[in-house]
């Protein structure tokens, strides 16, 4: 989930970070997918390529929770000036501390998930609400040009097998104004400053190393502090995709054993697979 960090209110680490604690991603899993995926750990997809990146952040102390904390969200929140009014809504000022969050409707999944999200952030004491706009608009307006305060999206996966193009998206290089198109979608979240920096420094450290360099476990480590510390974006769940296979009339379905192409197809390969599949004569 995407926090516009050049936002006054969200400009503030801590807010987003009460924001990351008060989530519960076990909750999310359990209903939004209905057990079909799992809590993310990282920013990076858990696969068995990528265990030695998200092991060093784990063990770094920079794991994300299963579990919700809405009394440590609400501790980070109360921090910062704000107190509850009669309605449960934190205010300062004022002001209610509110966010709205832009949500692409053209998927289930995703409109779920921040169904849930906002019916947490409400019951901690933060006045969200969803937003959910057609596919075009999301990723045509929204995103690219930072037409939101948060949004969900899948943009901090940028490789399911090494962790450079993933943590490349949020380096400060990428960084333009609301309102200009982020290059590639890339930091759509608008995240500058000294932490920003920093974890360029060290992202860019690993730009040049080869994917099995031995020193790049602890690298991704050393940059992963500045995205726990600030939160420019929130990871939730791994992304869950049905893809069903059914042998009654058709086989040559790809297999661990007959794996001409991975089980687990996407879109711009299927062609192969169709062209593998033979009649069973059912």
């Amino acid at each position: 989930m995407e926090i516009k960090t050049a936002l006054a209110l969200w400009d503030d680490p801590a807010l987003r970070k009460a924001v990351a604690l008060i989530i519960d991603r076990t909750q999310i899993a359990n209903i939004a997918a209905e057990g079909a995926t799992v809590p993310s750990q990282t920013m990076f997809a858990q696969y068995g390529s990528m265990a030695p990146f998200i092991d060093a952040v784990v063990s770094a102390g920079y794991g994300l929770p299963a579990r919700g904390d809405a009394a440590a969200g609400q501790a980070l929140i109360e921090a910062a000036g704000y107190t509850k009014g009669s309605d449960g809504i934190y205010e300062k000022d004022g002001a209610d501390l509110a966010v709205k969050i832009h949500v692409n409707s053209a998927s289930t999944e995703y409109t779920r998930t921040i169904d849930i999200i906002v019916e947490q952030l409400n019951r901690a004491g933060i006045a969200a609400s969803a937003v959910p706009v057609e596919n075009g608009v999301f990723w045509g307006e929204v995103l690219p040009f930072g037409a939101f305060e948060m949004s969900y999206s899948w943009l901090s996966c940028g490789s399911v097998n090494e962790p450079w193009a993933s943590m490349g998206r949020y380096t400060v290089k990428d960084v333009v104004p609301v309102g200009e198109r982020s290059p590639g979608f890339n930091n759509t979240a608008r995240w500058d400053g000294p932490a920003a920096e920093a974890y360029t420094a060290v992202v860019d450290k690993m730009a040049d190393l080869p994917l099995g360099d031995p020193s790049k476990p602890g690298l991704v480590a050393e940059a992963y502090q500045h995205l726990d510390a600030e939160m420019p974006f929130i990871p939730l769940v791994q992304s869950f995709k049905l893809l069903p296979m059914n042998t009654t009339y058709w086989t040559g379905w790809p297999t661990a054993d007959n794996n001409y192409n991975h089980p687990f197809f996407w879109w711009n390969h299927t062609h192969q697979i169709i062209h593998n599949l033979e009649k069973t004569g059912g």
